[in-house]
C-alpha cells in the first residue's frame, strides 16, 4: 500500500526548523514531494497553489494553534488524510481534534513503526476517495461523483445533509460516528441541538430502513452489519 504514495504530496506544517529538515528527509523515503510551512499562513498559500494528497501538522505553534488550520481545511475539504503531531499528549487538544476525522495522532519524536502505519492508513484513506462507487454496507452503495446513494439498481437523491452525511460514514465504516463528528462533518459547526440530530437519522431511517443505521446510546452512531 505504501508504494502508492510514491508519486503524492505532503503538506508539513511545523514551526521547528530541525525537527522539520530531520523529518522531511524521513518523508522523502514514501513521497514525492513534501512542502514545509513554518506558519499557518504559509500552509494557507502552498493548499492554494500545490495539489496536496497528505497533510501533517504540528499542533503547538509559536503564536498559532494547528487545530485552528485544520479546523479550516476541514471546511473545505472532507476526505484529505491529516495527521497531527505534537511535543506531549494534550487532552484538550485531542478532544477537540475529535471532529476532524484526523488520520492519527502523533507524538515526538515520531517512531518509524508509527510512521509506517499511519502512512499506510493515508494510502488506504486516498485509494477509498479515488473510488467511484464505495459499499457503505451490504447492498448499499454511495457514488462519490454522483453524490447519491444506491442499492439494487435504484438510485437514491440526496440533500446537502444527507450528503455530507454519508460521506462521513463512508470514511467511517468501521468506527463510531460521534455527535461531534456531526456538528463538524455535517452540520459545518452551524447550531445542532441533539433533537435536529434525532430528528435527522429518523429520516435517514425513514428513506433508507430501520436497519441502515444502528445508534449507541449516549456514544454515537455506526452502519449496522
Amino acid at each position: 500500500m505504501l508504494e502508492k504514495l510514491k508519486d503524492k504530496t505532503i503538506l508539513f506544517l511545523e514551526d521547528n526548523n530541525d525537527f522539520a529538515k530531520n523529518t522531511i528527509v524521513l518523508f522523502h523515503i514514501f513521497v514525492k514531494t513534501v512542502h514545509h510551512a513554518a506558519t499557518i499562513a504559509e500552509a494557507q498559500q502552498l493548499l492554494e497553489i500545490h495539489a496536496i494528497d497528505i497533510v501533517i501538522s504540528d499542533i503547538n505553534l509559536k503564536n498559532e494553534n494547528g487545530l485552528d488550520f485544520i479546523t479550516d481545511l476541514r471546511t473545505k475539504n472532507s476526505s484529505i488524510p491529516i495527521v497531527i503531531i505534537s511535543g506531549h499528549k494534550d487532552e484538550e487538544f485531542l478532544f477537540r481534534s475529535i471532529p476532524l476525522n484526523l488520520t492519527a495522532y502523533l507524538l515526538k519524536p515520531i517512531k518509524y513503526n508509527e510512521l509506517i502505519e499511519t502512512l499506510t492508513r493515508c494510502s488506504e484513506k486516498i485509494s477509498l476517495s479515488q473510488k467511484q462507487h464505495i459499499e457503505l454496507k451490504e447492498g448499499w452503495y454511495y457514488d462519490t461523483e454522483s453524490k447519491v446513494l444506491e442499492k439494487e439498481g435504484v438510485t437514491h437523491n440526496l440533500n446537502k445533509k444527507e450528503t455530507l452525511f454519508m460521506e462521513l460514514l463512508m470514511h467511517n465504516r468501521n468506527r463510531l460516528v460521534t455527535k461531534e463528528m456531526l456538528y463538524a462533518s455535517v452540520w459545518q459547526f452551524e447550531d445542532m441541538s441533539d433533537s435536529a440530530v434525532t430528528n435527522f437519522i429518523l429520516r435517514i431511517r425513514k428513506r433508507f430502513g430501520k436497519e441502515f443505521i444502528y445508534t449507541l446510546p449516549d456514544l454515537g452512531y455506526r452502519l449496522k452489519p
